[in-house]
């Protein structure tokens, strides 16, 4: 036996998780989010704290829009598969 050349070597639980369930983030409603959304005239890489029905996950992405108290994120997952979800502003943090 030797090494698995023909599937590569990224089979962490992550990744195997994110090919079979397909997460897709459980965003804030619209009372949730609030009025006056301010757009990003470019996008701010944040970290934030994002819901799935599977688990909570700290994620890397990009702040688009927020009001004073809550922030629409986007992000990429592993998959490729691009999201946007609003996030409580508590749990977003901005990166270097």
């Amino acid at each position: 036996m030797g090494n698995n050349r023909r599937y590569g070597s990224d089979l962490s639980r992550q990744a195997i998780s994110e090919s079979v369930i397909k997460p897709r983030p459980v965003g804030l409603t619209r009372a949730e989010v609030g009025e006056r959304v301010t757009e990003a005239k470019e996008p701010i890489p944040v970290t934030s704290w994002v819901r799935f029905h599977e688990a909570s996950v700290e994620l890397d992405g990009r702040a688009v829009a927020w009001t004073d108290r809550a922030v629409c994120i986007e992000f990429e997952l592993r998959d490729g598969s691009k999201h946007r979800t609003w996030v409580w502003a508590s749990a977003v943090k901005r990166r270097d």
